[in-house]
């Protein structure tokens, strides 16, 4: 089996160019140089960067210059501490995981909006040694056969600028494990699948703002008295998730 060297502990970093308020002003406070250097002396060897469009391109697909010059940045600090970089297109025009209102699949204007997205990131990063594509965060859809469809023609288009850039790609259903077998083979040989795990919900969503009605059933996090005693409440409180789950 092939090793994804270069991204076996990472971090990823939304909040700064996706899922967050869109300014100049958010996008220069939010993450600097120093916070770069502190991941890499932590010992990660990249970063997932996750990018809205509305970082880089209007509501009428015209591109937004300082946009770009946040992900530059990023891109050249982490290649000055030894991290590469994953550039995740996280929302697109008429696409984002978590909304019930996704058109992208059913317009072919918003597939080539985003295929002209993926023209212009793979010109300005697919030289760039320590950067990797991921097609689309967490794709929604309950039936493969138009993620594998634009996904393919996504694909072509990268490598008409990166012919031998990773991209990663995930399956349907919110990048399930379970979907990873739908997806067709791959492209080429520098395609990478991907899928995100979160099981058991219960435990790795407590807290999760957009699940208020959910962590009002139970405080799963306790306080620990010591590393011992610590211990042991958290397995008892492992124990309470699965039961409830089951």
């Amino acid at each position: 089996m092939k090793s994804f060297t270069g991204y076996m502990h990472g971090v990823n970093m939304g909040g700064w160019l996706s899922q967050c308020s869109h300014s100049v002003e958010h996008y220069k406070s939010f993450i600097s140089e120093e916070d770069i250097r502190k991941i890499a002396d932590m010992g990660a060897d990249h970063v997932r960067l996750p990018i809205d469009f509305e970082c880089i391109e209007t509501e009428s697909g015209e591109p937004l210059p300082f946009g770009y010059v946040s992900i530059s940045e990023c891109i050249e600090w982490c290649e000055k501490y030894g991290l590469n970089v994953i550039l995740d297109v996280h929302k697109t025009a008429g696409f984002s995981f978590d909304s019930k209102q996704n058109t992208l699949f059913d317009s072919e204007p918003l597939k080539l909006r985003y295929l002209k997205l993926w023209e212009m990131l793979s010109y300005r990063y697919g030289r760039c040694r320590n950067v990797s594509f991921e097609l689309l965060n967490e794709i929604v859809e309950e039936t493969p056969e138009r993620w594998n469809d634009l996904s393919r023609r996504a694909i072509q288009v990268i490598r008409k600028n990166a012919p031998d850039k990773k991209i990663i790609i995930g399956g349907i259903q919110w990048n399930s494990v379970h979907t990873l077998r739908m997806l067709d083979k791959p492209y080429d040989d520098n395609i990478v699948f991907n899928f995100h795990f979160y099981e058991p919900f219960l435990f790795t969503h407590q807290s999760a703002p957009w699940l208020v009605a959910f962590n009002m059933i139970l405080p799963f996090v306790q306080p620990y008295a010591n590393q011992k005693d610590g211990k042991t409440a958290f397995f008892a409180d492992y124990r309470i998730i699965v039961e409830f789950q089951n």
